[in-house]
């Protein structure tokens, strides 16, 4: 069993060639998890649980519309599903260390979503031109008119450095990449290309044997 959490940074490979002065950019976010690793054979183990974090990014305008963006702050429930071995283990065997590489896929679901909009008020103008002003607002998924696909999958990679500080409790560093293979607005008219996420997290946890 474990538990850890840290930072993770979110992007997207939509591609923006049919705006003008557009682009999209990544964000940064968190996460939490709670893993179980089950030893399937010798150092061969199966590892799943369940995540909770951000994927994040920023839709921008440029040049004469700087300034202008929407941050979209989403939150998703993953179950991660990976197979996991230990190649140094030889070289640690007689050490407190343990490094270990998972690999595998995962499913989910999107939680929430949250966008904070800056906009141009049209209606007051001045001699510096038009002021802006900050917009956010919670999506509601119940009416969900953008008809987004809460469903998410993917691949996802994984690497961990175990301390093991007595027989049953360790602490840890890990590094996760995330591939999705989702398209979060495959209903979308007019796109160029699919909506799929690339994320990172790294942190840090601790892990008890039962």
């Amino acid at each position: 069993l474990s538990i850890s959490g840290g930072l993770n940074n979110n992007d997207i490979t939509y591609s923006a060639t049919n705006r003008v002065n557009t682009e999209y950019v990544d964000e940064n976010g968190n996460y939490f998890k709670v893993g179980l690793n089950f030893k399937i054979y010798e150092q061969i183990s199966i590892q799943t649980g369940l995540t909770y974090l951000n994927k994040n990014y920023k839709y921008r305008r440029t040049r004469t519309n700087e300034g202008i963006y929407t941050l979209h702050k989403s939150r998703y429930f993953n179950i991660p599903v990976m197979v996991g071995i230990q190649p140094l283990h030889k070289t640690l065997e007689n050490t407190n260390f343990n490094f270990e590489i998972f690999a595998g896929t995962y499913v989910g679901w999107w939680n929430s979503l949250e966008r904070e909009s800056t906009v141009y008020v049209f209606g007051e103008l001045n001699f510096d031109g038009f002021p802006k002003k900050t917009i956010v607002e919670s999506y509601d998924f119940d009416k969900n008119e953008n008809h987004f696909n809460r469903v998410d999958y993917g691949l996802q990679a994984e690497t961990r450095v175990d301390y093991k500080i007595n027989k049953n409790l360790g602490v840890f560093i890990e590094y996760s990449f995330m591939y999705g293979l989702s398209d979060n607005q495959k209903q979308q008219l007019r796109k160029t290309s699919n909506y799929y996420y690339t994320t990172s997290n790294y942190g840090v946890g601790i892990s008890y044997k039962l």
